[in-house]
């Protein structure tokens, strides 16, 4: 098996650290770009292609994709991930599983759960009620089980509710196993086991990485000492084979298409970028008169950096392609460099120079390398200063901006009011540039809508405030309120809202219910008729919100239950039905433990973005009723605008009256094999392993991948000093640390020649 969020991703074995410089994939778009296709075809299509490629390199499973909720904009890995939506990103992801599945190659859904954050991700214990655990973290989760059956579900790093996802009853018994009847393969993330015999009584089947003969040499005495018993072997077992049985189904090929899978990198690419504004200055039909700006369209940002980076097959960069076949080269002027080292006052009187003697620019910006990679959350979202200071110099001498913004996440845009268009290109993959030209010059017409929201300022945000946390918990205080739930019910402005995007071509729309009223098992079929009314071939994505009236359980303004994409010929008519029944408007019962259907009278919404109804239409639905729990948890009837830094008393009541815990000094003594190299760096023993480490790792600490690395260093726990099996890093070795970590210099000597177990009741 091989990482796969954005392609098939091969490592050095050497180091483990950098890539196969003699091993090429195919570099798809990031998941942060394809959700906002809306297109579950699109999706079936790239597991499809990546399985293929698989298959070319005797691979038998992908590990993707990653349905984690967009929390927090800050998140560093928000890029692998899909939507702050659970609905959206549950059914984009089942696509993705059945294509690759299909192929007979095996995918791997993760990260399960609340892998929100980057920071202490190892040690974190996530914090969250039932109803946000249920209605969002764990519901993308369930629909792409029930939809698609993945080979293998990869159990998270951090705590829930105090414990570890790789032993959590809850989540990988009652949940996984007994409500989900999910019967495939549970594994760990890599060194993601607080106590890997444990593990195994509690739901985990593999853990990551294998193969280690100590760990076998463990699990052999847990066994006869009665630590774990033949039953949980024989499930285990079990579960492993069946899986190695799917993948004995494979069959292995010589070669493979990349041609083709470019061409379906570009396309996947230009069906998902997002228009978010334009006043009438794109298509661009002439390019004669323009000129390309900014460092990242000569150094392309094309995908983030951490365990899902690859090594493009083919890559071209925008400058060149624009002038691909041009006598007369476009103009270019770098406008800031990406290279701190690099005099940014000169290409900023370069770009200035080359904008003013343009009818138009196309100005690329967006975040650095270093600024979006695993194993790190980033610290605000503001776009670096030189290249705001360059596009407001250049927005002074040409009013005619085209803003390509390349990033994996939100930012502020304080430079909307002084550019006519901004196209949002994420991480696209090798196909970027190309898909960029495409649509610039309205070859392809945009059609990607938002995937999440992007608010004005990070203070905006519902958990600004209390994101990440502190190192030993984090307190989601928000509930079911992430993203546009939140933004959409407190009525708070944002710069654009889920589901946005424009067009070159215009739409008309209609929606009707088959029926009025929804009880028992009945269903209605919700009709939208939908008609391109422009000249040219377009895309259009329809969206169906409902939106409750007068219920007594707290919830969101508008909620996505239905979406889907057509294509439509110039003007050309299509009629699309979304059937609705009672778990369309089901939340999760605390009391029940499931989910149930409050009655309510519902406006079903079609909606050309999550903030924008085109249409509405009554709906009665008879089930349950339910008394308000306002009294007792006021801030989530009446959302706090300035979010929920202040809400406790609200998510105490939440919780079922559990106290919130308080911050501890986790650099302070006794040390355990949960505290992190960053929590023993004062002492002598972290100062050592610090040293060694950066004598021996190989990457500069400032490079796209070395920061980074360098954090997942710090946040590593003492118990992983072992992961993969690192020969310094025996059982002796890591008692020996954590004793010398605790001031125990002699017992940690003697540890270290006679002893070692890393079991923790071993």
């Amino acid at each position: 098996m091989h990482d796969g969020p954005v392609g098939l991703r091969y490592l050095e074995e050497s180091s483990g650290l950098e890539l196969d410089a003699d091993r090429e994939a195919v570099c798809y778009p990031s998941p942060c770009l394809t959700a906002c296709s809306f297109d579950v075809e699109l999706m079936k299509e790239l597991g499809v292609s990546i399985a293929n490629e698989c298959l070319a390199n005797h691979t038998n499973m992908i590990l993707a994709p990653g349905v984690n909720i967009k929390r927090n904009p800050l998140c560093g890995r928000n890029f692998e991930y899909l939507s702050e939506d659970p609905y959206l990103s549950g059914k984009m992801a089942a696509a993705y599983i059945n294509g690759v599945q299909q192929q007979n190659v095996g995918a791997c859904l993760k990260h399960f759960a609340c892998n929100s954050q980057e920071s202490h991700r190892m040690v974190n214990n996530s914090i969250v009620d039932q109803r946000a655990l249920h209605e969002l973290y764990l519901k993308p989760f369930e629909i792409a089980i029930k939809e698609s059956d993945p080979w293998a579900v990869m159990s998270s790093y951090n705590k829930i509710n105090g414990f570890y996802a790789s032993d959590n009853d809850y989540l990988l018994k009652d949940v996984l196993r007994n409500d989900w009847r999910y019967t495939g393969v549970v594994m760990s993330d890599w060194g993601g086991t607080n106590d890997f015999i444990d593990s195994h009584n509690h739901g985990l089947d593999v853990e990551m990485p294998c193969g280690d003969k100590k760990r076998t040499n463990e699990l052999i005495s847990a066994y006869r000492f009665r630590r774990i018993t033949g039953d949980v072997i024989t499930r285990s077992s079990d579960r492993v084979l069946k899986m190695y049985a799917k993948a004995s189904q494979a069959r292995f090929k010589n070669s493979f298409d990349y041609r083709a899978a470019h061409e379906l990198a570009v396309k996947a690419a230009a069906k998902s970028m997002v228009l978010l504004k334009n006043d009438g200055l794109l298509p661009l039909l002439n390019l004669n008169s323009t000129c390309v700006i900014g460092d990242l369209a000569r150094i392309m940002r094309y995908q983030g950096a951490g365990s899902s980076q690859v090594k493009p097959k083919q890559l071209k960069t925008f400058v060149d392609l624009i002038n691909e076949g041009r006598e007369k080269p476009i103009p270019f002027a770098s406008g800031y460099f990406l290279d701190p080292n690099e005099d940014d006052h000169r290409a900023m009187m370069d770009a200035v120079d080359i904008a003013s003697s343009s009818e138009s620019a196309i100005v690329f910006i967006g975040l650095p390398p270093e600024s979006e990679a695993e194993g790190i959350d980033r610290e605000n979202m503001l776009l670096p200063e030189d290249q705001l200071a360059m596009l407001e110099a250049v927005s002074e001498v040409n009013s005619n901006i085209v803003v390509v913004l390349c990033c994996g996440s939100p930012t502020e845009l304080p430079f909307l009011k002084n550019v006519k268009a901004v196209l949002l290109a994420y991480l696209g993959g090798e196909g970027l540039s190309e898909a960029v030209l495409k649509i610039l010059t309205g070859k392809v017409c945009p059609s990607g809508k938002l995937a999440e929201t992007w608010p004005i300022h990070l203070m905006d945000v519902p958990s600004f405030g209390f994101y990440p946390g502190f190192a030993d918990f984090s307190l989601y205080r928000e509930s079911i309120f992430v993203g546009y739930r939140y933004y959409l019910t407190c009525d708070k402005p944002v710069n654009f809202p889920f589901g946005h995007g424009l067009s070159y071509a215009t739409f008309d729309q209609s929606l009707t219910l088959s029926g009025t009223s929804l009880k028992g098992r009945d269903s209605i079929v919700a009709k939208v008729t939908v008609t391109n009314t422009s000249k040219i071939d377009a895309e259009k994505v329809i969206q169906l919100y409902a939106e409750p009236r007068r219920g007594e359980v707290f919830k969101a303004l508008r909620t996505l239950i239905g979406f889907t994409k057509v294509s439509l010929k110039a003007h050309e008519t299509k009629t699309v039905n979304f059937t609705l029944d009672l778990s369309t408007f089901a939340h999760f019962d605390i009391e029940s433990k499931s989910f149930q259907t409050e009655s309510d009278s519902y406006l079903i919404e079609l909606c050309e973005s999550s903030a924008e109804v085109v249409a509405s239409v009554s709906l009665s639905v008879r089930e349950k009723t339910y008394e308000s729990l306002q009294a007792v948890m006021p801030a989530y009837y009446n959302l706090p605008k300035d979010g929920f830094l202040l809400a406790d008393d609200s998510f105490e009541a939440l919780l079922g009256g559990q106290e919130i815990p308080t911050a501890t000094d986790r650099k302070s003594r006794p040390f355990t094999l949960n505290s992190t190299i960053s929590d023993i760096s004062w002492t002598w023993i972290g100062k050592q392993i610090i040293k060694t480490f950066e004598k021996s790792v190989g990457v500069p600490p400032n490079s796209p991948n070395g920061k980074a690395i360098y954090a997942s260093l710090y946040g590593t726990p003492i118990r992983n000093l072992g992961m993969g099996g690192a020969k310094f890093a025996s059982p002796r070795f890591i008692a020996s640390v954590l004793s010398m970590a605790n001031g125990h210099f002699v017992k940690g000597a003697f540890q270290f020649l006679f002893s070692g177990s890393l079991s923790k009741k071993g």
